[in-house]
């Protein structure tokens, strides 16, 4: 989206504005920070279009921003966001993109992650402290980040056990 051609971007800039109000709004701090870690921050994403799948821990030591783009956001079951930033725009040179991001089932994203704009993180994979996954990139199944921009660090070994149905352990 072109700045001077869609009004999209204007939406986008009144959302967030909105959204400013509702994490400052009580005192200074905002109505999200009560319900940090918690189902009914889940529930207000699931809201906003985000699709999450059960037992998903949001931003249980805060974030911010939250999800800037719910409705271009991805997570699988059991994953972990901590004060990760999953950021779906990217604004370069007056041309405004949004792109999925998507977070694998029992991924993990620790304190001061990014995923920008386009990026995956497959299942069972791990973005360490202070680690930047550019637009585009795939962080690998049962493997572990770090770094700006992000390299594996390590691979976990596939340990053959009994299964569930949905195929995990």
């Amino acid at each position: 989206y072109d700045w001077d051609t869609s009004s999209y971007c204007q939406r986008w800039h009144l959302y967030l504005s909105l959204t400013a109000l509702i994490r400052s709004a009580y005192f200074g701090r905002g109505l999200l920070e009560y319900l940090q870690g918690s189902a009914y921050l889940v529930w207000y994403f699931r809201a906003l279009g985000a699709r999450i799948g059960a037992d998903v821990c949001l931003y249980p030591t805060g974030a911010d921003p939250m999800m800037t783009e719910p409705e271009l956001v991805e997570i699988g079951s059991w994953a972990a966001v901590d004060r990760a930033s999953l950021v779906a725009h990217i604004n370069s040179v007056g041309r405004f993109s949004l792109n999925m991001v998507t977070v694998g089932a029992r991924a993990t994203l620790r304190s001061d992650s990014r995923l920008l704009s386009g990026a995956t993180m497959l299942p069972e994979s791990t973005l360490l402290e202070h680690t930047l996954i550019l637009g585009g990139d795939v962080v690998d199944e049962r493997s572990t980040w770090q770094g700006w921009p992000g390299q594996i660090v390590a691979m976990a070994s596939v340990v053959s056990q009994k299964e569930t149905p949905d195929g995990y352990v």
